[in-house]
């Protein structure tokens, strides 16, 4: 069993939980696609493992699952895990320790940390937000903590879970606590509380803020019986409990969640537990659990805490009570995965480099087209409209004018055009990387910001199939070569953009093709309206490039200082047929196997075809980005 290929487990789990899934009631409607799912076979490896997740994620614990199909799970789900970018609770750094004023107590390291907390090492539990059940989230679409846990703890997670209930025969009551093995995950154990469940835009009650209180309380309780690991410490991750789809206010969960934990602190001075992580995943959590840590002497007199607070802090001559230590938000990389150690020996080892880079790279230096916050903060008048992230804007029609479209244009390349460059640390760590290489490197990228070449890369050296902001062009494709240079017009037109509606209040400013005075767009592809000319010069660069190496494949050996490398970056679904498909087809129909595919980036666009792993021919890093490079370039 054990030389079974993970790629071949995949597909026989997928096989027995599609042929004895629960049946829907409708079947007589469904269309032939659904009643023969076959194509999934077919699929690459992230479209099966995300029918894994469904497919488990739907399925009731009853019946059981046989052994053998479940340790097919388990050495799916391990591999699966074994892709991430795991973050070791000793490199979080706290933000403030507190320890009560009584003799002989015991210190407690209070800390803040924004990331997957399944990804956490080195930690005795994490805090499971569950409901009444205890057995999990049913509904796949759901991005709930519930169902990260248990999607990369396994189903024996549902299974514990499920003997908890019958064994108890009633549902878990809100405010209390359970205590399940870790199983797949890193941590030893998972705590599992029922939050107070409240509809959208309504004030928690009294009561309800109490049972909140009562989660953390429990959780803590139930955390101070559990054994220490191996260095004695005893660590926590605190998830942030019944917002979300719960709706409980954020700010105020924030506030009772430190409350609280401080407060437990205060009347448990001998406790075991030694320290206390907040998680957060959305951006607007980090920053309240920010905010309320950085004001705690506030919070704690509201509480009437008996204890001394110490801030951690670089600047030993700063006022404790106006500095906090400021935690990175990048994950600190401590423990490196077989991953991390093939890719960063293949890059040592090879004499060529391929940067194939897609929107996960921009994200990663903040400009994140899903990012509903990046649209608030820049885009504050379309909100009304029902835009919401600048990904939401492709293809939209539903402009006032012409002006107010423009206004939106012409905001959009000033923000790309501004963007920080303290930002952009990751273009610099690249830059390094590239230098290795002497002339035997190139960037291929599908993105428009023209972050690369802002950022110092030889423009020569830059490939950009998908256009790029520098340029506009006529919509009506007059002729070849319609386009203008837009950095003078977004100069000019910053000047006439209201700063409240962010329209143009000069509709002269209104872009027109010189050549027919028909409407001008962006020229980056989004239909057949797309002009190539000003790329396609890159293009042909790029396709030489490509053809020497292919030339040279039958010359060299098949790894070692012969070998190139595609380092693919945040590369997703959207437009595979652009950089994805192309990487993997380099790797897999080189003759002499010396092409050698990283990919990095978080879901997708960090997973390979498990078959191309299992041939040594490429390794996927599922992850932030500029943590990951942070590791493989050192």
């Amino acid at each position: 069993m054990a030389d079974i290929p993970c790629s071949s487990r995949l597909e026989r789990v997928l096989r027995y939980l599609l042929k004895y899934q629960p049946q829907p009631t409708h079947t007589d409607r469904q269309c032939t696609h659904h009643r023969n799912q076959d194509w999934i076979f077919d699929a690459d490896t992230w479209s099966q493992l995300e029918t894994l997740r469904r497919l488990l994620c739907q399925r009731p614990t009853i019946p059981r699952l046989p052994a053998d199909i479940l340790e097919d799970i388990d050495v799916v789900i391990t591999y699966r895990n074994s892709h991430n970018i795991l973050t070791s609770t000793i490199s979080i750094p706290p933000s403030l320790t507190i320890q009560a004023k009584s003799p002989k107590s015991n210190a407690t390291r209070i800390s803040c940390w924004k990331g997957d907390i399944t990804t956490l090492t080195d930690i005795t539990a994490i805090v499971n937000a569950a409901n009444s059940q205890l057995e999990g989230c049913f509904r796949p679409e759901h991005r709930c903590i519930d169902n990260v846990i248990h999607s990369a703890a396994g189903p024996r997670l549902r299974d514990a879970c499920h003997n908890i209930i019958e064994s108890q025969e009633y549902p878990e009551p809100v405010g209390s606590a359970k205590v399940t093995p870790g199983f797949l995950l890193p941590a030893q154990y998972i705590l599992h509380t029922v939050g107070p469940q409240l509809h959208q835009k309504v004030k928690p009650h009294a009561h309800q803020q109490a049972q909140l209180a009562s989660c953390y309380q429990a959780c803590l309780d139930a955390a101070e019986n559990l054994p220490p690991l191996k260095d004695g410490r005893k660590v926590i991750a605190f998830c942030c409990i019944s917002t979300g789809l719960f709706a409980f206010p954020s700010d105020m969960a924030a506030q009772i969640a430190v409350d609280t934990v401080l407060a437990w602190c205060a009347t448990h001075p001998d406790t075991t537990i030694t320290d206390i992580i907040f998680d957060t995943f959305l951006e607007k959590d980090w920053d309240l659990y920010r905010d309320i840590l950085s004001n705690v002497e506030i919070s704690s007199s509201q509480v009437d805490m008996n204890i001394n607070i110490k801030i951690s802090n670089t600047d030993k001559d700063a006022p404790t009570h106006t500095s906090l230590y400021q935690p990175p938000t990048l994950p600190q990389i401590t423990t490196l995965s077989p991953s991390f150690l093939k890719a960063r020996t293949w890059l040592n080892q090879a004499n060529t480099l391929i940067i194939s880079a897609g929107a996960g790279l921009s994200a990663a230096t903040g400009l994140d087209y899903t990012s509903p916050a990046l649209f608030a903060n820049h885009f504050p008048a379309f909100l009304p409209k029902g835009l919401r992230r600048l990904y939401d804007v492709f293809g939209y029609t539903g402009w006032d004018s012409p002006a107010q479209k423009w206004g939106y244009y012409f905001t959009h390349l000033d923000m790309v055009r501004r963007w920080p460059e303290e930002q952009s640390g990751v273009y610099q760590t690249l830059r390094e990387l590239t230098a290795r290489f002497g002339e035997r490197w190139f960037v291929r990228t599908s993105n428009a910001d023209g972050f690369f070449v802002k950022n110092g890369f030889d423009a020569g050296r830059v490939a950009t199939p998908q256009g790029g902001y520098k340029f506009l062009q006529c919509l009506a494709k007059c002729r070849p070569g319609a386009v203008v240079e837009s950095g003078h017009l977004v100069e000019r037109a910053m000047s006439v953009v209201d700063p409240v509606t962010q329209e143009l209040v000069d509709e002269e400013m209104v872009p027109k093709c010189d050549f027919c005075g028909g409407d001008m767009t962006l020229c980056v592809r989004g239909g057949r309206y797309f002009d190539e000319a000003p790329f396609r010069g890159m293009e042909r660069e790029w396709e030489r490039f490509l053809g020497e190496l292919v030339s040279e494949d039958g010359l060299m050996g098949e790894s070692g200082s012969g070998s190139v490398v595609i380092l693919e970056l945040g590369v997703g679904l959207n437009t595979p047929a652009v950089l994805r498909w192309p990487n993997e087809d380099l790797v897999s129909e080189s003759e002499s196997q010396r092409f050698r595919l990283i990919r990095v980036g978080i879901e997708a666009s960090g997973c390979v075809p498990w078959e191309l792993e299992e041939q040594d021919l490429s390794v996927g890093i599922s992850g932030d980005i500029k943590a990951a490079l942070d590791v493989l370039i050192s």
